[in-house]
This record gives structure tokens, C-alpha cells and sequence, in this order.
């Protein structure tokens, strides 16, 4: 009786089925990872830019144009009571259309405001430059001579333009005076943090909506 010898090398049927499987299987995960490398790469650029950009905007906007007042106010007594301030642009960008609003009144919050205007102007503030707003306050609504002057509060809302970014932008400053002491002049300083409710109160019971 004759037969064909089997060497190792040679597979029975179910097994070659088998090793089919097993590669189709391999071949399976091969292009599942394959495709979530590429999704991920394709999410990780995404971020990057997305990070990037935003990185871009958060450094534009560092560089907006900013006011601050580098000095005291300046307050004079004469026939009339004045004051004067300040604004310094600190921002990389210039400023353009700046215009501001204005409003003076007793700290004991009672009355109507003494001052309350508007003004504006065209030239454009560069960085570091400075401008100055002054605010004149009429004899009849506050008498300038006289030995005690109760304090009151200066808020001061200014808007203007970054004629690069193609943005507008405002701030609001305020301050309270704390006018005159046995005719000596008192110091300007900013509000406290709890004063700002009652201000912000007493202007929309007034009728004076910021900007």
C-alpha cells in the first residue's frame, strides 16, 4: 500500500482556514489603528491651529489701545470749579474717535448731578501719547469759595476705536473727590469696590445710562 508522506511544513485544511482568519483579523486592526492614527494627527492639527489662533488674538488684544490716568486729577478753585485729567494711551495699538461722557455729583448721593456732558475728539492718540479732558463746573451749581465743599464723585465712561483690530472699546473710571476741608483742597482717589453698586444706582435713578 502506497502514501504521500506529510512534512512539517504542510498544513492540514482547517488550518490553512485558520491562518486565513488570523490574518484577515491582523489586517482588520491593522487599518482600524491605522485609520485612528490618522484621525488623531488629523485632531492634534486641528488644536494646533485652533491654539495658535487664539494665541495670535490674545496677543492682538494685549495690544489694543488702553487709557490710564498716569496723574492725580487736577482740581482747580478759581471763579469756577475745574478739573482736569489726564488720559495716557498705554497700549501698543492708537486710539481713534475717542469720545467721553462725563458726570459730577455729591457723594451723599442725593440731588441731581452738577456736571454731566459729553465731549469728543478726532486726532488720533498714539501710543504713550496723552489727552486731557477737562471738566468746568459753573459757580450757580457749586460755589467755589467757601470754607467746606462736601466731597463728591467724578465718573468718566470714554469709548474710542483700534483702527487695526477694527474694534470699539470703552472704560469707565470712577472717582471721588473729596473736596474741600477748612478751604484746604482735598485729594481725588478711586472709588472703593463697594461704592460702585451705589454710584451705578444713583446714575439710573438719575437717568443716565452708560455707554
Amino acid at each position: 500500500m502506497s502514501y504521500v508522506p506529510v512534512t512539517m511544513f504542510e498544513l492540514t485544511e482547517g488550518e490553512l482556514e485558520l491562518e486565513k482568519a488570523n490574518k484577515k483579523h491582523f489586517l482588520k486592526w491593522s487599518n482600524i489603528i491605522a485609520t485612528t492614527a490618522t484621525t488623531v494627527l488629523a485632531l492634534t492639527a486641528v488644536i494646533t491651529v485652533f491654539l495658535t489662533v487664539s494665541a495670535w488674538k490674545g496677543q492682538q488684544e494685549t495690544a489694543r489701545p488702553y487709557f490710564i490716568l498716569k496723574e492725580s486729577p487736577k482740581v482747580e478753585l478759581g471763579s469756577e470749579l475745574s478739573f482736569e485729567l489726564k488720559f495716557t494711551n498705554v497700549g501698543m495699538h492708537p486710539a481713534v474717535n475717542l469720545s467721553s461722557e462725563t458726570i459730577v455729583f455729591d457723594d451723599r448721593l442725593t440731588g441731581k448731578p452738577i456736571h454731566h456732558d459729553e465731549s469728543a475728539i478726532v486726532n488720533e492718540i498714539p501710543k504713550d501719547s496723552s489727552s486731557s479732558l477737562v471738566m468746568t463746573i459753573p459757580s450757580e451749581e457749586i460755589y467755589p469759595k467757601q470754607y467746606n465743599i462736601n466731597a463728591h464723585y467724578v465718573v468718566v465712561d470714554i469709548q474710542y476705536d483700534d483702527p487695526i483690530l477694527k474694534k470699539s472699546y470703552s472704560q469707565t473710571i470712577y472717582m471721588n473727590w473729596n473736596g474741600v476741608l477748612e478751604e484746604k483742597m482735598q485729594p481725588t482717589v478711586h472709588v472703593r469696590v463697594e461704592e460702585r453698586g451705589k454710584i451705578e444706582d444713583y446714575l439710573k435713578k438719575n437717568g443716565i445710562v452708560l455707554k
